[in-house]
This record gives structure tokens, sequence and C-alpha cells, in this order.
């Protein structure tokens, strides 16, 4: 039986509309910011404290428009399905964050180069669609 986590992740895009993704330490998979939920904890407040630890980006909940939730198996954990609610920054973000914890990589992906990127499964079924189709 498989167990499931919960996490809230976030599409965050610059100017040029290219999105940001980042690849935790010890993985070859690239995905959204974002990290598990808490307990009882909001979506959206795991989402900026997750946000603020590992990109040390701050934001609040308004800056966010809420898209779905999504499950599929997570690619770091073994026998585990991932429950991901996703998140849209309403604005978009100029630079890359100068520091980051727990995190290997972090950069931008575009429209031209993304197949380039071992993609998570949930960026690549949730996100990936709705960012080619530009969120219509």
């Amino acid at each position: 039986m498989k167990k499931t986590i919960r996490i809230a992740s976030a599409i965050l895009l610059n100017e040029n509309q290219d999105m940001l993704v980042v690849r935790k330490k010890h993985s070859k998979f690239y995905m959204l910011p974002g990290g598990k939920i808490e307990g009882d904890e909001k979506l959206i407040d795991t989402l900026i404290r997750e946000l603020h630890e590992e990109l040390e980006l701050q934001f609040s909940s308004t800056d966010f428009t809420f898209l779905g939730t999504h499950e599929t198996d997570a690619v770091n954990e073994k026998d585990t399905i991932v429950e991901g609610n996703i998140f849209l920054l309403k604005s978009t973000l100029d630079t890359l964050p100068a520091h980051f914890c727990e995190i290997e990589e972090v950069c931008w992906i575009t429209k031209s180069n993304y197949s380039n990127y071992v993609l998570a499964h949930l960026l690549k079924e949730f996100a990936l669609p709705r960012w080619l189709a530009n969120f219509q």
C-alpha cells in the first residue's frame, strides 16, 4: 500500500513567462518550488513558509491564485503518492533567488528548452500543460 504526502507548490514566472524550477539535493528531477504540509497547516501557509525556507522569498496569501490539486507518483520517495496543491504567483519574479537551502539548483525553464530537463511527475502532468497553454 502506498503512502500519501501532501504538498503545496507554486508556478513562479518571470517577465518572459519562463518557469522557475528547483532540483533538490541528491535528486535528478526538477520540480516546482514548495514543500510538505505540516499538521493542520493551511495550503497557502505551507506554500509561503516553504518558499521562504527554501528560496528566501517573501510572499503573502494574496499573491497567489489556487490552480488545483493533482495526485501522482512521487519521484523521490518509493511507494508514495504525492498530492500536489498548485498555486500560481499573480505577479512575476525579476531574478533568481541568491540563496537557497535544501536545493541543489534553481533555474528558469523556457518553452523551447523544458524538454532538456528531467521533470517530476507533478510538474510534467499538471503544471507543464497549463504553462504551455498560457493558463487558458
